[in-house]
């Protein structure tokens, strides 16, 4: 299934925080149906919508990512690479478990019940919050990026990666951490990316002790409320009545 979005639809969703960037010139835009849920405040690839949290952008489309978080960036050409075939077998060739493949190689039709057959499990990747993925990344289905993880470009990511990890190569491996335990044990309980960007931003981010320093000043005084998450089907959305509005109305 796919979704086509006219032009003042598109224009709708930037005003409400959702760009899907297009073709200044194109009057309506044809994508894959996006099955997971998605915030406003996010960025995505003409070629679909990603399942972004809020303050989060994408230049690749990849349809078996499942979440993911808040002030993720993510580079062009990223992939997930599936496990397409057996590994605990005798061998991984189709001509084993694929009927059309046996068949056209030469194998007799009535030799067919002998296949075992061959159903790879559609598993997804998520990623947390605050992770940045370099260009032309590979990564494994089924494996999960933990918040705070850098990805350097080029790097083909096959197992889990830690929180605040730096990771990089082929396949991936820890390069570093981000920060200190004591720091990274900070972070995961101010859990800052409960905030919008309009409100964290004054807090000195560039300077990582003082920023949860005062974001703890201002929990604790009540000086800052959590922005709620609120994600939505994108097929839901465009039928909702936000689009039924004419495109001439004032």
């Amino acid at each position: 299934m796919s979704l086509l979005i006219t032009r003042h639809q598109l224009q709708i969703l930037q005003s409400l925080g959702v760009r899907i960037n297009h073709p200044p010139e194109a009057e309506s835009l044809r994508i894959p149906n996006a099955p997971f849920g998605m915030e406003t405040h996010t960025n995505h690839p003409y070629e679909g919508a990603m399942p972004l949290g809020a303050y989060s952008y994408s230049h690749s489309y990849a349809p078996l990512v499942s979440e993911i978080g808040r002030y993720v960036s993510i580079g062009a050409g990223l992939k997930v690479t599936e496990n397409t075939h057996p590994t605990d077998r005798i061998s991984t060739s189709p001509a084993f478990y694929a009927p059309r493949k046996f068949t056209q190689w030469g194998g007799a039709k009535a030799a067919l019940p002998t296949l075992t057959p061959f159903e790879p499990v559609a598993e997804t990747v998520t990623i947390g919050h605050d992770v940045w993925i370099g260009g032309d990344v590979r990564i494994r289905a089924g494996v999960h990026i933990g918040t705070g993880a850098i990805i350097a470009a080029g790097s083909n990511v096959t197992k889990d990666v830690p929180e605040f990890a730096i990771v990089g190569g082929v396949p991936a491996k820890v390069i570093r951490m981000r920060f200190s335990p004591l720091t990274i044990a900070r972070i995961r309980d101010l859990a800052w990316w409960r905030f919008a960007a309009s409100d964290i931003a004054p807090l000195d981010t560039g300077a990582p002790e003082r920023f949860l320093d005062a974001l703890d000043t201002q929990i604790n005084a009540g000086a800052i409320a959590e922005r709620p998450e609120k994600r939505f089907l994108l097929r839901k959305f465009l039928r909702s009545r936000a689009f039924r509005v004419p495109p001439d109305a004032s």
